[in-house]
């Protein structure tokens, strides 16, 4: 639950208007992201996808994993809605070259290995 007390709409527009402003640095991307990933929320696919095309502008693709890692995180429970997550990024995703945490192989415990401890 957000406590902002912002309109969804306002809300969307104001990130959005962070994630494509140009002077945007390696710094503020990452203040960004970690304030919407304390927030009590699972941020829309677009919201996400602006914060991809920030990464994109910084040259910054490991920012796009822990995006990602933290979506997954914050929905661990609930495989459906990250599955539609990615459903709907995909595209995005391909544009920019993005591999998916799991694509990667970073959620996969080692050979004879019980499961990951995170």
């Amino acid at each position: 639950m957000r406590t902002d007390g912002l309109p969804e709409e306002q809300f969307e527009a104001m990130w959005s208007h962070f994630f494509n402003n140009p002077l945007l640095d390696s710094y503020e991307l990452r203040r960004g992201c970690n304030i919407l990933h304390d927030m009590d929320m699972i941020p829309e696919p677009t919201l996400v996808a602006q914060m991809f095309y920030a990464c994109r502008r910084l040259n910054d693709y490991p920012m796009t994993i822990r995006i990602l890692e933290g979506v997954k995180d914050k929905i661990p429970k609930d495989k459906i809605v990250y599955q539609w997550m990615i459903q709907e990024l995909t595209p995005v995703m391909e544009e920019l070259g993005i591999k998916s945490p799991d694509e990667l192989g970073l959620h996969i415990a080692p050979e004879g290995k019980g499961p990951l401890p995170y």
